[in-house]
């Protein structure tokens, strides 16, 4: 039996594999990056040290701007600009440490799901505004509001307001 002869029985003898089976493989890879890409899409950027980022705020009251904050100190905060300044220093203020409560405490803004304390004074859900209306506090990141507000790692360029309000 000649070498050709050989290899061309060793070809038959070996079990074909179906046409679809390459798609079925092409498929799979396909799904498995993109499921990569929308995974990853969704988890928000932590600052790291040397990082410099901003995210715009404003305090609104019964539907006027407060002026801006004092300035503060610390690797979030405020020139008194109305722009959170994220520039970590060190790790301990880095990456999930760099949260918007972090930022509140430096900047001695008061904020909870029913109460805002700014300029000395304190807004509680229920209170009146001047024109008669209830109000109550809610946090807009982004133009959505935001119960978990606190634990929220401001992005770059993020858009931030506190209100009390009707």
């Amino acid at each position: 039996m000649s070498r050709q002869q050989r290899r061309a029985r060793t070809r038959r003898q070996q079990p074909k594999r179906p046409a679809y089976v390459p798609w079925i493989i092409a498929a799979a890879v396909t799904a498995a990056v993109v499921g990569l890409f929308v995974y990853l899409g969704g988890q928000p950027l932590t600052p790291k040290v040397g990082d410099h980022w901003h995210a715009g705020f404003k305090v609104i009251i019964c539907g006027e701007r407060t002026p801006p904050l004092p300035a503060s100190a610390g690797d979030l905060h405020s020139h008194s600009d109305d722009v959170v300044h994220i520039h970590p220093n060190r790790p301990e203020t880095a990456g999930k440490n760099a949260t918007l409560e972090v930022f509140l405490q430096l900047v001695g803004l008061r904020v909870a799901p029913t109460s805002l304390e700014v300029g000395g004074k304190t807004y509680t859900n229920g209170d009146k505004c001047p024109d008669g209306r209830t109000g109550r506090v809610s946090v807009l990141i982004n133009g959505k509001e935001r119960t978990d507000f606190l634990g929220y790692i401001p992005q770059d360029r993020d858009q931030i307001e506190f209100r009390f309000g009707p």
